[in-house]
C-alpha cells in the first residue's frame, strides 16, 4: 500500500504473504567468533557463493552458480531443484546431448547447504566420531541412504581444494540410528547427471528465529569455492 497508495484495494486478485525477522545480524564472542542472525541457512552459502564467483579468474571454464527456491519444503516446483531450470541452461550451453554428458562427466558441483554443528548441550545428538566445530572449517557430509550426494572422488576433490588453500575440513556422518535431513544436491545429481559433494559451514539452532554461525568459517567456505571456481 506503500508503494501504490492510490490502487484500488478491491481490485487485487491474490498475493504473498512472508513473515521474517527483521531484527540485523550481530557479531558476538570475545573474540567476534560467532555470527548470529535469521537465515543464515542459507545466506551464507548464497552469498559466499556470489562473492567467490565474482571475485574468481575461471579462465575458459564454464562457471555456473544456482539458487533454487523452495528447498526447504521439498524442492518439486518450477524454480526448485527438481524443475527444469537448472537442466535446461546445461541443455542451452550444450545443446548437444553427447557433449552435455561428456561436459557432466567432467564437472564438480559443490552443493553448499549449513551443517549442524555439534552443540554444547546436545552433543549426544551426533556421532562421537563427527562433531563439527565453530570455526572449525566447512564440513563434508556424508550419508549411506544418500540424502547427501557426496562420494570418495567428489570428497576427495573438495578435500584437496582445501589443502591448495590452507583451510581446515571437517567430516559429518550422520548417526544412523537418527533421521537425517537433505539437501538439494543428491536431487541436482539426479536431474543433471553431476558429480555432486555436498558441504557446508557448520552452525548451531538451524531452522531457529535465530541461528549462530562462526565467522570464520564463512571466509573459509569463500576461499574455497573461489579456489573451485579458478581450478
Amino acid at each position: 500500500r506503500e508503494e501504490h497508495g492510490d490502487a484500488d484495494i478491491d481490485l487485487l486478485l491474490d498475493f504473498d504473504l512472508c513473515l521474517y525477522d527483521t531484527q540485523p545480524p550481530a557479531i558476538l564472542g570475545i573474540d567476534d567468533e560467532f555470527l548470529v542472525s535469521a537465515r543464515l541457512d542459507n545466506l551464507v552459502s548464497c552469498f559466499t557463493g556470489l562473492a567467490a564467483l565474482a571475485g574468481s579468474s575461471p579462465g575458459d571454464a564454464t562457471c555456473v552458480l544456482v539458487y533454487h527456491d523452495h528447498e526447504e519444503v521439498g524442492s518439486v516446483s518450477t524454480g526448485g531443484a527438481q524443475g527444469p531450470f537448472l537442466r535446461d541452461v546445461l541443455r542451452r550451453l550444450y545443446p548437444d546431448p553427447d557433449a552435455l554428458a561428456r561436459m557432466a562427466g567432467r564437472s564438480l558441483m559443490i552443493s553448499a547447504d549449513n551443517a549442524h554443528g555439534v552443540h554444547p548441550n546436545f552433543a549426544d545428538k551426533h556421532d562421537p566420531g563427527h562433531q563439527p566445530l565453530l570455526n572449525g572449517g566447512p564440513v563434508i557430509k556424508f550419508n549411506a541412504n544418500q540424502r547427501y550426494a557426496t562420494n570418495s572422488e567428489t570428497a576427495a576433490l573438495f578435500r584437496n581444494l582445501c589443502i591448495d588453500t590452507g583451510v581446515p575440513v571437517q567430516t559429518m556422518v550422520m548417526r544412523n540410528d537418527m533421521a537425517c535431513g537433505s539437501t538439494i544436491g543428491p536431487i541436482s545429481a539426479a536431474e543433471t547427471g553431476l558429480p555432486v559433494v555436498d558441504v557446508g559451514i557448520p552452525q548451531w539452532a538451524m531452522h531457529s528465529i535465530r541461528e549462530t554461525a562462526g565467522t570464520r568459517d564463512a571466509h573459509y567456505l569463500y576461499r574455497v569455492l573461489e579456489a573451485f571456481y579458478d581450478a
